[in-house]
């Protein structure tokens, strides 16, 4: 995983500007909206009575606030815009993320049209027919006027333009609105309380409908409902101005504080009954026949006790909760598809931020189809508004997943038990919503299931264009998303006819006992033959209707699953077509691969070998006496650049290696401070000389020993320092820093801080830091040489050792990266410790015969002469064959050592060194070191399944081969 971080902000996304009470009154307006006001009346006290109410409330809380755990965790991971579907896509996959926004999209938009619609229908309560007038007409029994119209559509242009306006304006806006809906609610139940001398004279306690446990529990099936819009923070995660760690109190104080109102509300609603009635069951009972003010209770209660005053307040409060829940929710959908048109699940310029910063565009169009939707009147929308449980039920049961998967991944037990029991919630809530006759306040309106259908059809159309002209393939890798969308509908289908068929029959039942009453009572008590013979035919007249209602019910289904099935088998054919592409491509890599690997290898040994060459001679040029010193000044500029040229084959093969998966760790156990001092210490000469202060620290580090890939995490710490060294004037600092975390499960985790007060970097180019051949362009970075392959090959080691990479800089301040890795632990007996060696030991070599096998004469000359030079006695093979024949005629011990080619004429090193091991007596044992251009890690396992002790890499370093030589040859 790659991190960066730069002081700077990236101007190019959403901009930080929402402080806590901002956040807070986002969640809180969100969930508490028009249906705080009504319900109470119309869902609560009839279902649950007043205390039953209050007891489902505060159990709904605390159920959501399990769930809001699970989004705290999220957010943490990924402060992106977003929320459920970022959750989603980054930790499942990018299908079952689009299957999350569109449940998301559907779910936002009918809270916007419900509370749209809602400021009319609560101006006909209060006010009378004031705003209906113009041209009339119905839907669903509805009548919907021009005025009411006409006032949805202002108040929906309204919160578009204070969101549009300036992010602080409507967060001001918002969180202004959240106070005084809270105040509002508060003043007016205190004041009700007061007056009313306490809510002890409040009774009965509960509904004469069932026992107390089956109430409380409908009031607690409620709560996706009641409380939907809590989570919609998390779609502006990006846009907080605090750490983290406040999310969850402000979870807590907004499901509280949105609990208190619904439950004030509720009791404000059961303590001011009108006179003529008992007690507020006989009130509620007929409030389906009341109209006017009496026919909210919540209002009548604010009126009947402060007078005009409490209905001015509550009428004031009301408004808010539906600005509040039309600001937040088109601030959540805007974020959302901000984030889904980033990720090309919708258009790009849809998703567009505009000078200030905000997805106007995307706000602009949520209100433009919203104000067409109250056109179809209160009835119609609040079918759609039912389907919204069901979506935010499967929103919350793919954040419970993702939570669960997340602290498995992290192995944080508490993380997984909360995203378990949140998933285990809400799938309880889906089952209940979804089967009918489970819970008869769960049923929803056939209508209502017809539009869940028609909206996840709708969805699979989309998610197959979106697989069309998905050239990335980030989608369609899931088969479980079509089949829980294809087990949903089937559900929702069969919950739909059950509907439908049983609504018909009441229907029909109440019809035939009205007209059987009807003739009874006009024959007498008595019913007459022809009486019953009339009802007898008129029954059949019904059940036929009936008859034909379930048949075409039945019809309606199977072309439903119908087109469902033929619209996931269209779906499944493109993924098919998908994966044979990607089969033959991959083939096509495959044979891509073999000959780039080919040419590389062979690339390779044709520029190592004249490289030897010039190294050699110019190793060799330097040692002479006498050069003049102009031309040892030339001579060691060429020396360098021969390093800088090999410097940058071995990153250019390295990244080849990497990027075809045949590099691959080599871990055994070592020493890491050991490692550390090694590497860092190679640089003291360098940092003095450019005058820098340079630390290493290790004191942090206890257990010092531990399993890993010793050369990689050496190139590790070589690739870092140098860039720190490169990029950091004269004067500057630069240091190294070795810790000891913690420990990760059986491993235990370190961490490497290498910090500069160098050049730094532009946000711009932080970006692509690890990206291969990039560097910065400026005047200072194009005078200090490099490949551009350092940081890249940094980060493909740290990803194969299954580790993190940090970066924190600034330009013109510095740098620092942080690289975290873990480790199994091992013991210091069984770090292998390298054999030291004295000076006399590792340069008195005169009299030791070796053999050189090599068929290149350059490269035999230069190796003669260095090893001469050392005192050793050359003889020269010029293939693996004559090679295998003078260690077979020679007596044993003549020679001390084989120095072996690998690529040679008639017989190759690699045979040449199992025919060598496979000669009898002390022969057999040589040492027998490979010196090659063939460089690759096969190479090396090769030579080494060959019988070979060792592998230097040509063109050789003098230093590296006597070194190597010294460890199997006793000096003289």
């Amino acid at each position: 995983m790659i991190h960066i971080q730069n002081t700077k902000q990236n101007k190019s996304g959403l901009s930080p500007y929402l402080s806590p009470v901002a956040v807070w009154a986002l969640s809180f307006g969100c969930a508490v909206g028009w249906g705080s006001f009504v319900m109470p009346g119309t869902t609560f006290l009839p279902i649950s009575g007043p205390w039953g109410s209050v007891i489902g409330l505060l159990i709904g809380a605390a159920i959501m606030l399990i769930l809001g755990l699970s989004y705290r965790v999220l957010m943490a991971r990924y402060p992106d815009a977003g929320g459920s579907y970022t959750f989603a896509a980054k930790v499942l996959g990018s299908d079952h993320g689009f299957l999350c926004a569109w449940m998301l999209l559907l779910t936002y938009a009918a809270i916007i049209w419900a509370n749209s619609t809602a400021l009319s229908l609560i101006v006909r309560f209060l006010f009378g027919d004031v705003f209906c007038f113009g041209f009339s007409y119905q839907i669903a029994g509805y009548t919907v006027y021009m005025g009411e119209v006409l006032l949805s559509v202002a108040v929906i242009a309204a919160a578009c333009l204070v969101c549009v306006a300036g992010k602080r304006f409507s967060a001001f806006v918002q969180t202004l609105c959240a106070i005084l809906l809270f105040a509002g609610i508060a003043v007016c139940f205190v004041t009700i309380v007061i007056r009313r001398g306490g809510l002890g004279d409040i009774t009965p306690a509960f509904s004469s409908q069932g026992k107390p446990f089956s109430q409380i529990l409908a009031i607690v099936l409620l709560a996706p409902w009641a409380f939907i819009g809590f989570e919609s923070i998390s779609h502006s995660a990006e846009e907080f101005r605090f750490r983290q760690k406040k999310v969850l109190v402000i979870l807590i104080a907004a499901l509280t504080t949105g609990a208190l109102a619904y439950i004030m509300l509720t009791l404000c609603a059961a303590a001011a009954t009108p006179d003529g009635f008992h007690n507020w069951s006989e009130y509620i009972g007929v409030l389906s026949d009341i109209d006017g003010i009496r026919g909210l209770p919540t209002f009548y209660a604010a009126q009947s006790t402060m007078g005009t005053a409490g209905l001015i307040i509550l009428g004031v409060a009301s408004f808010c909760g539906i600005f509040t829940g039309l600001i937040g929710n088109m601030i959540a959908l805007s974020r959302l598809i901000y984030r889904m048109s980033a990720d090309e699940m919708l258009p790009k310029q849809i998703g567009k931020l505009n000078k200030k910063g905000i997805p106007s565009r995307a706000l602009w169009s949520v209100a433009i189809i919203s104000m067409i939707i109250p056109f179809f009147g209160r009835t119609a929308i609040g079918w759609i508004v039912d389907v919204t449980t069901i979506g935010a039920t499967i929103v919350y049961a793919y954040v419970s997943i993702c939570a669960v998967v997340v602290g498995k991944r992290e192995k944080k037990f508490s993380t997984l038990l909360f995203g378990a029991i949140g998933a285990v919630i809400a799938v309880t809530f889906a089952v209940f919503y979804l089967l009918p006759h489970i819970q008869s306040q769960s049923e929803l309106a056939a209508e209502s299931y017809m539009i869940l259908i028609l909206w996840s059809l709708i969805g699979m159309i989309m998610f197959r264009m979106l697989m069309r002209r998905d050239k990335s393939r980030l989608i369609g890798k899931s088969t479980v998303v079509w089949i829980i969308l294809f087990c949903m509908i089937l559900l929702v289908s069969v919950s739909w006819v059950n509907r439908t068929t049983l609504d018909h029959a009441k229907e029909i039942t109440q019809e035939v006992q009205e007209v059987h009453t009807d003739l009874a009572g006009q024959a007498g008590l008595e019913p007459h033959n022809d009486s019953v013979r009339q009802t007898n035919r008129f029954l059949g007249e019904r059940f036929n209707e009936f008859a034909q209602t379930v048949r075409k019910n039945v019809f309606i289904l199977g072309g439903l699953l119908l087109g469902s099935l033929l619209l996931i088998f269209s779906i499944f054919s493109i993924i098919k077509k998908r994966e044979q592409l990607i089969e033959a491509e991959r083939h096509l890599a495959e044979e891509t691969s073999r000959a780039k690997s080919t040419f590389l290898s062979n690339m390779s040994h044709d520029i190592r070998t004249p490289m030897n060459a010039i190294t050699g001679y110019t190793a060799l040029a330097l040692k002479e006496e006498g050069v003049p010193e102009s031309t040892r000044s030339y001579l060691e500029k060429i020396d360098t650049s021969g390093k800088q040229l090999l410097s940058l084959i071995n990153d250019i093969l390295d990244m080849s290696r990497i990027e075809s998966g045949k590099m691959e760790l080599d871990p055994e156990p070592a020493d890491l401070i050991e490692i550390f001092d090694e590497t860092c210490h190679i640089f003291d000469i360098q940092m003095q000389a450019k005058q820098l202060t340079y630390t290493v620290d290790h004191s942090d580090v206890k257990h010092r020993y531990a399993v890993c890939d010793k050369n990689r995490l050496n190139r590790i710490l070589l690739n870092l320092i140098s860039n720190a060294h490169k990029y950091t004037p004269s004067g500057g600092s630069v240091s190294v820093k070795l810790k000891e975390l913690k420990i990760h499960g059986k491993d235990r985790t370190y961490e490497i801080i290498v910090s500069d007060t160098g050049i730094g970097m532009s946000p711009e180019f932080a970006e692509h830091i690890f990206d291969s051949f990039e560097r910065e362009r400026s005047r200072t970075v194009d005078m200090i040489q490099g490949t551009g392959l350092g940081m890249a090959i940094t980060k493909k080691f740290v990803e194969m050792m299954n580790g993190t990479i940090t970066i924190r800089t600034e330009q013109g301040k510095g740098s620092t990266f942080t690289v975290r890795l873990s480790f199994p632990p091992a013991k210091k007996d069984e770090v292998h410790m390298p054999v030291e060696h004295t000076e006399s030991e590792q340069t008195d070599f005169s009299g030791v015969r070796i053999l050189l096998a090599e068929d290149n004469p350059i490269n035999s000359e230069i190796a003669s002469m260095i090893l001469s030079q050392e005192g050793f006695i050359v003889d020269v093979a010029e293939n693996g064959q004559v090679a295998a024949e003078m260690i077979e005629q020679s007596d044993a011990g003549y020679y001390s050592a084989i120095l072996m080619d690998i690529q040679m004429p008639v017989m190759n090193g690699y045979d040449a060194a199992r025919k060598i091991r496979a000669m009898e007596g002390e022969k057999a044992q040589i040492p027998i070191i490979a010196v090659t251009a063939n460089t690759f890690e096969n190479d090396k396992h090769e030579a080494f399944d060959s019988g070979m002790n060792a592998h230097i890499a040509k063109p050789f370093q003098p230093d590296e081969l006597i070194a190597t030589l010294s460890e199997y040859v006793s000096s003289k």
